[in-house]
C-alpha cells in the first residue's frame, strides 16, 4: 500500500491493548482487505476512539500508511453499527467471534476481498439480530470457503468419482476427508483415518446453501442432525486449512456445554 491517507468501511476483527495507552487492531475492510493498525493513545482518548474499537463493530476507518511499517496508523474510527445484539447474548457473540477469527486466519493482508467484507458484515448482522445464531455460522463458513477457493467437494467421492445423486437416500452415510478436500464413499473410506462421518442429506444441504442468498439462509431452520454434522465437517476442514483449532470455536463450545 502506497504512502498516504485512506478511508474505508471495515469490520473490526480483533483489538488488544499495547503498551500503556495504545491499541493494536485488525480490520476486514471493503477496499483494502485485511488491515492491521495501531491506534495511538486509544486508551486515553475520550473523543476519537471511545467505544469504537470493539470486535465485530462496523466502522468507517481513516488510516495512514507509511510503507515502512507493517502497521498502519489509525487516525479515526467512526462507529456505524456497534452490533448491540451481540453484547446481549453470549452465544450470539461467540458465533460472531468465530466468523471474525476465521476471516482473520484465512485471509492475508494487502489482498482486496470486497466479497469477504460484504459476507462478514451481512452475517455478523444476522448473528446480532436472530434469536438463534448457531445455523448462521455454518452458512457463513461454507460461503467463505467458496469465496476463498476452498469449497469442500461434496457432490461425489473424491477418490472414485461415485456421485451422491438421487440414487442415494438422505440418511446414507459418507465420510469427509479434510486432507483430500472432499467426501469419500464408504468403500473408499475403508481403512482411512481422520474422517468426519456425515449423511448425504447434510452434504446436499451444504451444497444448496451456496446457491441461496443470505436473506433466505437467515430464514432456514436446518434440523439438529444437519447442524451437528455440518458443523463438525466445517470445523475440521477449517482447522486443517488454518493449521489449528480456532480459539473462538473452543469458547463457543464451552458456552454450548454450559447452556445444556
Amino acid at each position: 500500500m502506497k504512502r498516504g491517507l485512506y478511508t474505508t468501511e471495515a469490520v473490526i476483527l480483533n483489538s488488544f491493548d499495547y503498551g500503556e495507552s495504545d491499541r493494536i487492531l485488525a480490520f476486514c475492510s471493503s477496499d483494502y482487505g485485511k488491515i492491521k493498525g495501531i491506534a495511538k493513545g486509544a486508551r486515553r482518548s475520550k473523543k476519537r476512539f471511545v467505544g469504537n474499537l470493539e470486535p465485530a463493530s462496523h466502522v468507517r476507518l481513516d488510516f495512514f500508511s507509511s510503507e515502512k511499517s507493517e502497521l498502519v496508523r489509525v487516525e479515526q474510527v467512526t462507529l456505524l453499527d456497534a452490533m448491540p445484539g451481540l453484547r446481549a447474548d453470549m452465544e450470539r457473540y461467540g458465533a460472531a467471534c468465530c466468523m471474525l477469527e476465521t476471516v482473520s486466519e484465512m485471509t492475508r493482508e494487502g489482498l482486496s476481498l470486497p466479497r469477504v467484507f460484504s459476507l462478514l458484515l451481512s452475517f455478523v448482522k444476522m448473528a446480532a439480530q436472530l434469536p438463534d445464531a448457531a445455523h448462521t455460522l455454518s452458512f457463513f463458513e461454507i460461503k467463505l470457503l467458496d469465496i476463498l477457493g476452498f469449497s469442500p467437494h461434496l457432490e461425489s467421492c473424491v477418490a472414485c468419482r461415485l456421485g451422491f445423486g438421487s440414487g442415494h437416500g438422505e440418511d446414507a452415510r459418507i465420510f469427509f476427508s479434510s486432507e483430500k478436500g472432499g467426501a469419500l464413499c464408504p468403500d473408499c473410506a475403508a481403512g482411512a483415518s481422520m474422517l468426519v462421518p456425515v449423511t448425504i442429506g447434510t452434504a446436499r444441504f451444504l451444497i444448496a446453501a451456496l446457491r441461496f442468498d443470505n436473506e433466505l439462509l437467515a430464514r432456514l431452520k436446518p434440523n439438529g442432525r444437519i447442524l451437528k454434522e455440518g458443523g463438525a465437517l466445517l470445523d475440521d476442514f477449517i482447522a486443517f486449512q488454518t493449521g489449528k483449532e480456532l480459539k473462538a470455536k473452543k469458547f463457543l463450545a464451552k458456552l454450548k456445554c454450559a447452556s445444556v
